[in-house]
């Protein structure tokens, strides 16, 4: 072999390195929003996900137990958004049983109900299945849930069939007034 051939060293130099973990910090910083609205997105199909089963399990036990279900948030709270329960009562105010508490722990999310009867965050389901409203007639209810833009709808008939659906992606969910919180 010849000794005067010169030697070929593997590896990175300094320079090298340093263009590329620049150019990986660019597109780190490129990819932030789109994460950040990916990691929204799953967090609102969660909590929807969530409160559908809550809803059936609401339904399902007031029909097993023939006793009234409600959801309702959690106390002190006025909104569904830090999370809401499932409380049991057979006629008598001071036998309550709490039956399920959700709390998403998404401090981001919002959760609003448009139901046909105004002015409550509170779902009733009779021991009959049916959700009702305190003036008795049947009652159906839209719960929107929200957060950073993203937002998701679990939509319950007043014979208590549950459907979720996407506003803007959804041909009939429709989107509410504001893409905020309440």
């Amino acid at each position: 072999m010849n000794s005067h051939a010169p030697r070929r060293h593997h590896g990175l130099t300094l320079a090298e390195l340093l263009a590329g973990l620049a150019i990986l910090a660019l597109l780190a910083a490129a990819s932030y929003p789109v994460f950040g609205g990916l990691l929204a997105r799953q967090q609102v199909t969660l909590a929807a996900d969530r409160l559908a089963a809550s809803l059936a399990l609401a339904r399902a036990t007031a029909l097993a137990r023939r006793l009234e279900v409600t959801l309702q948030p959690l106390p002190g709270e006025a909104t569904l958004g830090p999370g809401w329960q499932l409380v049991a009562a057979d006629g008598d105010p001071d036998r309550r049983a709490v039956l399920a508490v959700v709390e998403p722990g998404m401090p981001c999310l919002w959760v609003t109900l448009r139901q046909t009867a105004r002015g409550t965050n509170v779902l009733k389901f009779l021991p009959v299945g049916y959700s009702r409203s305190e003036q008795g007639g049947f009652q159906a209810a839209t719960f929107t849930l929200g957060c950073r833009g993203e937002q998701r709808q679990v939509r319950l008939g007043a014979q208590g069939r549950i459907r979720l659906c996407t506003p803007g992606r959804d041909a009939d969910c429709d989107a509410t007034e504001s893409s905020g919180p309440p």
